[in-house]
């Protein structure tokens, strides 16, 4: 099995596509290692603007079972600004699978939404994050069209802003899907308050948390906010533990910042603090497929 060393890398936090090298493994046996790849997937773009570069994504998805895809973004923006997901198909398995990409660092459209932090009220109850949700209703009505097409089970997922995206969707859809939606997450804010968090059932949800990432931290719980059930907790070395606890988490955390001040702090091309370092996509990647070292 290939091993994937933990990256401190600025190029894995702010461009997580460009590294490349997707689906190491080939097809990975677990619903979430299926996502969190997605998820990566999804922050590929093309050359000369924010859209999502189709013919890349469709070869990768491809080289791993899904044959069929569509794309959504937000549409009448300049330099094709906004939201981005894809949706996949893979027959064989009978397995469809809707990501969509985090914050872009240099799309302003991105960083709006990630910055609206108002609550407002949302349709299945309680009161969610404006940004998000206007990030959400970008691309939903594409979405709708495309969900009498989903006779499969489906994965939504997303990283960073994409997971707030997914979160909200599957509030929406889950009474429509039932038994075959599953909500995969990795590095998400909180989307909204407790009223909301009731609208998506536990056995659905799967959100997990790479040890510092201060995007899992925000918005603060004094603003109204709370988290979607309980993390998947990845600690300072990759492994995953179901909601460990306080004392766990913050006992690894501490010496995952030792760590990090020793082994990368001040290094050329490396991201500053864990804090960030935790969020890129690589290395929930790596965590997920059992291959971090």
């Amino acid at each position: 099995m290939p091993a994937v060393p933990y990256s401190a890398s600025r190029i894995d936090l702010f461009f997580p596509c460009r590294r490349g090298d997707f689906f190491l493994v080939g097809m990975p046996d677990s619903e979430a290692a299926i996502g969190v790849e997605m998820c990566r997937l999804a922050y590929c773009r093309a050359s000369s603007d924010f859209a999502l570069d189709q013919a890349k994504i469709q070869t990768v998805l491809s080289g791993v079972g899904f044959s069929e895809s569509r794309f959504f973004e937000t549409q009448g923006s300049p330099s094709h600004r906004g939201t981005h997901g894809f949706l996949a198909y893979n027959r064989v398995q009978n397995l469809a699978v809707l990501a969509f990409r985090g914050t872009d660092k240099d799309d302003p459209s991105d960083l709006t939404d990630d910055a609206n932090f108002t609550l407002q009220p949302w349709e299945k109850g309680g009161n969610v994050h404006t940004g998000f949700a206007d990030a959400l209703a970008d691309v939903r009505p594409a979405l709708e069209q495309a969900l009498p097409t989903i006779g499969s089970r489906l994965l939504i997922t997303g990283h960073s802003l994409g997971a707030a995206i997914a979160t909200l969707l599957a509030s929406a859809w889950n009474p429509v899907l039932h038994s075959r939606i599953a909500l995969y997450t990795f590095g998400s804010p909180k989307v909204g308050d407790a009223s909301f968090v009731a609208t998506i059932p536990g056995t659905i949800n799967h959100r997990y948390v790479d040890c510092c990432d201060v995007v899992t931290r925000v918005p603060l719980s004094i603003m109204g906010y709370e988290h979607v059930g309980d993390p998947l907790y990845i600690d300072r070395d990759g492994t995953i533990t179901p909601n460990p606890g306080d004392d766990f988490i913050a006992a690894d955390k501490r010496r995952a910042t030792e760590e990090y001040l020793l082994h990368y702090f001040g290094r050329a091309g490396t991201v500053a603090v864990r804090e960030l370092a935790d969020h890129a996509p690589i290395n929930y990647v790596s965590a997920l497929t059992g291959t971090r070292t």
